[in-house]
């Protein structure tokens, strides 16, 4: 058995590296936190976790991840060489995953911010007013400081925008003689962060499209092979 649970395997992120990248942080902490209660790791453990990942990375198709349950050397260097070519492919999955949240995510600027809060305080005043069930009413305003603290960050997640605008525009649908002023709060709040994304998109150079993963380069120290001496050498001692 390996450090992971069952439940471990719930809510898994649809993309198959970032699903790889979750499970083994969770296998790793766990391996190290049999480290914290013995004075070191044994060799069951780094293969409980090695055989784990490397079932990880056949299912998720994460390139070059093995490990030599037998090798020549000390076993920890095995762990290390393993260790390693694991940290590869991490570092390549978080360039993606930083390109990728860019795409799907905008900066705003301070006056925009401004603007965005402006027309998220009077649509909480409308909703605040409104003859509308106490329940959907909660519901509401719950999302809408979410994206208010969403607000706040560098880069804005677009998934977080159209949660909100998806769920006022319902609730002013079943409410539209309460709720008049939302459904032009929710447009120009939705056209602000179009305007935005349009603006960064143009003015940003394009990205490559993701290239598969390469070969992990092979960090083991070659040994070092000498030279024969020449038989014909005259300084050969007899």
């Amino acid at each position: 058995m390996g450090f992971l649970t069952n439940d471990d395997y719930d809510d898994l992120p649809s993309d198959d590296w970032e699903a790889f990248a979750k499970l083994e942080a969770i296998s790793r902490d766990r391996l190290y936190s049999v480290e914290r209660f013995q004075d070191d790791i044994s060799f069951e453990d780094m293969l409980r976790y090695m055989n784990e990942v490397s079932a990880l990375a056949d299912q998720f198709e994460v390139s070059d991840i093995s490990y030599d349950a037998q090798p020549e050397g000390h076993y920890s260097y095995e762990f290390a060489r393993f260790t390693r070519a694991v940290d590869y492919r991490l570092a390549q999955i978080r360039v993606r995953r930083a390109r990728r949240n860019q795409r799907d995510s905008v900066a705003i600027t301070g006056a925009t911010r401004e603007k965005i809060q402006h027309y998220l305080e009077r649509l909480k005043s409308e909703i605040n007013a409104a003859d509308i069930p106490q329940k959907r009413k909660k519901s509401l305003l719950e999302k809408i400081a979410e994206f208010e603290a969403e607000l706040v960050k560098k880069r804005v997640n677009l998934a977080a925008i159209m949660t909100v605008v998806a769920l006022v525009s319902s609730v002013v649908h079943d409410n539209a003689e309460t709720l008049i002023e939302s459904p032009k709060l929710v447009q120009s709040i939705s056209a602000l962060f179009g305007t935005a994304k349009i603006e960064e998109e143009e003015a940003a150079p394009k990205l490559p499209k993701p290239e598969p993963f390469k070969a992990i380069p092979d960090l083991r120290q070659k040994p070092v092979v000498k030279a024969l001496p020449d038989a014909d050498d005259d300084d050969i001692p007899f």
